[in-house]
């Protein structure tokens, strides 16, 4: 490896010996090479992914877990930008990025996540609360698609497809393809679609009070009814209404929630991940006593952590490889689940051979 500066205080020659950590640059083109050594007992370096490699006597050795075999779908993760949208999986490099600049500007909202390559997007109209809502996909930079016009009304909303009628609701929700308007608490339409219609759910079900993942993916919408016990008016059944059939899941559980405060609750307690087999939730759940793993299309589910006087908080993320790492704080101690879907499928809450 060439060197072409040397960042610090600190010799490459007295690294073993020293604290502290130096920064080479590497002339070379490889961006695993501009890397931070870190020194002290050991010495180790980090590329700009995070990935960590240990100096040993044998050369450079991966400080990286092993991970299940098993197929991970890619989702992307949409941040909006002024003039366009940069589509970006956990933990990747720059150059791993997807970057889309749109003719108009600017742009104000954009789908939070994309497991198909699409963005529904919304750029700025002529008046308040006034938009033109538009779709692409990134991962082709192809010419954007308009699906119509969004207008904000007297507390509602009036959403005009091209060539088609306008539609009014109270909300909307934008997926990666397209858009979901919530007509009342119990009616939606989804847009685009070969015929779009107001579809009602059973009775007594509800929209959620937030939708989690990529319904264009999931193709399911998260659904709740409340369901109080006793003295226990916060409890809620959670289900799922499948799109395509036009129809409920049969899985169906209960979480529990302060009144007045559920949609913060469930923010905080319910987590969502599209799997190539199927939708994985993570939730907090028989009050605050258990942390559940379960694949929503095929009922499997187990139960990763249990307290009787109650879990105080989890939290889930998708790492770069697109794994789903967990966390719960657990009495006075954090516990992990290292891969959740090898947890659900195998019952292990640790890295294979971990």
């Amino acid at each position: 490896m060439k060197f072409a500066a040397l960042k610090g205080c600190v010799a490459s020659a007295l690294a073993i010996s020293l604290g502290g950590c130096v920064t080479m640059q590497s002339m070379e083109s490889d961006p695993r090479d501009d890397v931070r050594y870190r020194v002290g007992s050991e010495v180790t370096r980090q590329d700009t992914s995070g990935n960590t490699d240990v100096l040993t006597k044998d050369g450079w050795k991966s400080g990286a877990l092993p991970e299940a075999k098993m197929p991970r779908q890619k989702v992307w993760y949409i941040s909006r930008q002024e003039s366009g949208i940069k589509a970006w999986q956990y933990g990747y490099q720059s150059e791993e990025n997807y970057r889309y600049i749109d003719p108009l500007s600017p742009i104000v909202e954009a789908s939070g996540f994309s497991a198909t390559g699409w963005v529904t997007y919304l750029i700025k109209g002529d008046g308040a609360n006034d938009y033109i809502v538009k779709r692409a996909n990134f991962t082709k930079n192809t010419d954007p698609e308009v699906l119509g016009h969004l207008e904000g009304f007297r507390r509602e909303w009036r959403f005009t497809p091209v060539g088609r009628p306008t539609m009014a609701a109270y909300g909307y929700h934008l997926t990666s393809k397209g858009l979901v308007l919530s007509r009342t608490p119990s009616a939606f339409t989804y847009f685009p679609s070969t015929n779009p219609r107001a579809t009602l759910l059973p009775e007594d079900w509800q929209l959620a009070w937030r939708q989690k993942g990529d319904i264009e993916s999931s193709r399911l919408l998260i659904v709740k009814k409340l369901a109080p016990k006793g003295f226990e008016p916060g409890r809620h059944q959670i289900g799922f209404f499948d799109l395509d059939k036009n129809r409920m899941l049969p899985m169906v559980f209960e979480m529990s929630f302060i009144p007045g405060s559920e949609d913060d609750q469930f923010g905080n307690r319910f987590f969502l991940y599209d799997t190539p087999r199927g939708p994985i939730t993570i939730t907090l759940e028989d009050g605050i006593k258990q942390v559940v793993v379960r694949n929503v299309r095929t009922g499997q589910q187990r139960v990763a952590f249990s307290r009787d006087a109650g879990i105080a908080r989890i939290k889930a993320e998708q790492t770069n490889t697109g794994r789903i790492s967990v966390e719960a704080a657990v009495g006075f101690s954090d516990k992990s689940i290292y891969d959740a879907e090898d947890f659900l499928y195998n019952a292990r809450l640790t890295a294979p051979g971990g």
